[in-house]
């Protein structure tokens, strides 16, 4: 049983329900409140810069006010189905990291957003801004992280990376990564009813439901390529060589296998890697730490991961 909190902000979370089979419009309605919270007003106490790569890439770089700069990054990209643009919430989430290492930066990638561009152009931009940071940051003081789509991209950029040899950041965490385009995992059907963001509590997730989903502007972001790819797909991807990794996802998201299918394959290939998974929660919960005590708890541990690393 989840939380006060937790059931109040569930409740909350499937008014904005983005099913879209159920709720087709909500793609051009997630695009209006991307832009309507896409201020770059930054916390008190911190620097925010706008910036792009000799390439064109936009990002932003968060710092803290007055501190010299370490050469330490946490590279981090943000979800929202490739159609959400780069919102505040996300400065606010990754901020309090740069008081766990003194002097540390947050990269965060402005990826170009989807139906008007697919893959591989955000997979290209993620690898030029990695090129763009390691020109001053060693990739062994550099932590990758993202959520949902973000975690799709932060994971096809570090298996791009090692399958060419290059070298890999001390580390990576992930919540909620979404990395099966094909929707082929148990968990979608288990879960479509409890799902609060993505699922549809009257609904049957058949085969018919399945064809749907993959087929509806959620994913449209993948263009022609091939699903089952390892860089659209990293859920059938090989971990070998990885950093050492860690993965959230909610008890009750559709989503749940993708994070599973990371974690099994990771294991399997020895790779140091920690699952957190919170019974009841939904997709990406972690995003809100300051809402709900099972986004806190996770949150607190996530913290733990990143001091570890440095």
């Amino acid at each position: 049983m989840s939380s006060v909190r937790g059931e109040f902000f569930k409740m909350m979370t499937r008014m904005q329900n983005i099913n879209p089979i159920a709720h087709p419009e909500m793609e051009q309605k997630m695009k209006r409140m991307s832009q309507k919270y896409s201020h770059t007003k930054p916390k008190k106490g911190y620097t925010l810069e706008c910036l792009c790569t000799k390439s064109g890439t936009k990002y932003q770089r968060l710092r803290r006010e007055n501190v010299k700069s370490s050469g330490k990054v946490i590279y981090y990209i943000h979800g929202g189905c490739y159609i959400s643009g780069l919102t505040y919430n996300y400065r606010d989430f990754c901020a309090p990291f740069c008081d766990l290492i003194n002097g540390a930066e947050i990269i965060m990638l402005d990826y170009k957003l989807s139906p008007e561009y697919k893959y591989p152009i955000q997979l290209n931009e993620a690898l030029d801004l990695w090129k763009a940071i390691t020109t001053y940051a060693m990739p062994e003081n550099i932590i990758v992280g993202g959520d949902s789509s973000g975690g799709n991209l932060a994971l096809a950029m570090l298996l791009k990376l090692r399958d060419e040899n290059r070298e890999l950041p001390c580390g990576c965490f992930f919540l909620s990564p979404w990395t099966d385009m094909t929707a082929s995992g148990k968990s979608y059907a288990l879960n479509y009813q409890k799902d609060v963001e993505i699922g549809d509590k009257k609904g049957v997730f058949d085969e018919a439901t399945r064809n749907k989903l993959v087929d509806s502007y959620l994913f449209e972001c993948i263009g022609d390529a091939d699903r089952t790819s390892l860089y659209v797909s990293p859920a059938f991807a090989d971990y070998s060589g990885f950093p050492p990794m860690m993965l959230f996802a909610g008890g009750h998201e559709m989503l749940l296998d993708d994070t599973l299918a990371v974690y099994n394959k990771a294991k399997s290939a020895g790779v140091n890697v920690r699952l957190e998974t919170q019974p009841g929660m939904f997709h990406s919960y972690v995003l809100y730490q300051n809402h709900m005590p099972e986004s806190k708890a996770s949150y607190q541990k996530l913290k733990t991961f990143i001091k570890e690393l440095t």
